[in-house]
């Protein structure tokens, strides 16, 4: 999922939809964290509305598995950069069966 810091929050006050216990990175804590609705986020020219976890201790936000498959982008970890699926690259595309 797309994580928010908390002073995001604070700022821009996105309604709260549930609690959601999250699991950390470290794989051994879990929490519970408010989830947001209406996050708009556009990444390169494609824009998308999002729930959001509110990670109270963050001061960055990360962009989740979520939001990249919704918005058909691809991360190459060598020039450390996001891109548009070349299949697709006007739009997003979803596969469907």
């Amino acid at each position: 999922m797309l994580v928010l810091p908390g002073w995001v929050q604070n700022e821009l006050k996105f309604p709260v939809i549930r609690k959601q216990v999250v699991r950390c990175a470290n794989d051994e804590e879990t929490a519970g964290r408010e989830v947001v609705y209406g996050v708009e986020l556009t990444v390169g020219d494609r824009p998308g509305v999002f729930e959001a976890i509110i990670e109270p201790r963050k001061n960055y936000g990360l962009l989740g598995a979520i939001v990249m498959e919704a918005l058909d982008l691809i991360a190459d970890p060598r020039s450390q950069r996001l891109y548009p699926n070349p299949r697709s690259p006007h739009l997003p595309m979803a596969e469907a069966e």
